[in-house]
């Protein structure tokens, strides 16, 4: 009954998404609301198990805890509670236009932490690897002969360099003309601008193939659902 019922649920919400495709409309608007809604209920329900509830009610009930053992301090108290309540109330005062700039630090605090673990992130997860693929040859061990290597090695370094070369910054402005690169870096950034182009199609593509096989699968379950004695 309960997959009968979760089934239903789905091939009603994906028609009304669907139905997008025809016109913007009620249904698909309630179905992305309901999306959104899920998404913010299942994130609070994450931020209490993963945040709150371990790290700010669960050091308080441990402190009171009868088999503890010991009376709890005021800083054994303060400590693991002021940092997540002081940040609570001031990122709540946000919402307040008088009192908005009380929570400018902790937002501030939030954004330069998120901005240095993304960038670190970037860093030994994308830049190093992708470095390190570089020198990785994509001819099968043994089958290469030294031309293919070289030819290789020479279209994966003029790519690279190339395409950083697109995102040279250092144009000067022209009196009464637009801002244009040096006289050496325009061919350069031509050159990486078709290898940009290549690797944007070749994600595009990859995605709509993926795209196109979802909505195959999921066409072929809500068929059979349907049709199924």
């Amino acid at each position: 009954m309960t997959e009968t019922i979760s089934t239903w649920l789905a091939v009603l919400l994906t028609l009304a998404l669907l139905s997008y495709l025809i016109a913007d409309n009620p249904l698909y608007r309630g179905a992305v609301h309901l999306f959104i809604g899920l998404s913010a209920g299942y994130a609070v329900v994450l931020a209490w198990y993963t945040v709150i509830q371990p790290q700010l009610i669960a050091p308080l009930l441990a402190s009171f805890a009868p088999g503890a053992g010991f009376a709890p301090s005021l800083a054994s108290l303060l400590w693991p509670v002021v940092p997540v309540l002081v940040g609570g109330v001031l990122l709540l005062l946000k919402t307040v236009r008088v009192a908005s700039r009380a929570g400018g630090l902790v937002v501030a605090l939030m954004v330069g932490v998120g901005a240095a673990v993304a960038v670190g992130g970037a860093i030994t997860g994308t830049l190093v690897p992708q470095t390190g693929a570089t020198f990785i040859s994509l001819l099968p061990a043994g089958s290469a002969t030294l031309a293919e290597t070289a030819v290789e090695g020479l279209f994966v370094v003029v790519g690279t360099l190339a395409t950083l070369g697109f995102f040279y910054y250092g144009a000067r402005a022209n009196a009464g003309g637009p801002a244009a690169r040096p006289a050496l870096v325009r061919p350069v950034a031509a050159v990486g601008q078709v290898f940009i182009g290549i690797a944007f199609g070749v994600m595009y593509a990859g995605a709509l193939a993926a795209s196109i096989a979802i909505f195959a699968e999921r066409t072929s379950a809500l068929w059979g659902f349907v049709v199924r004695p």
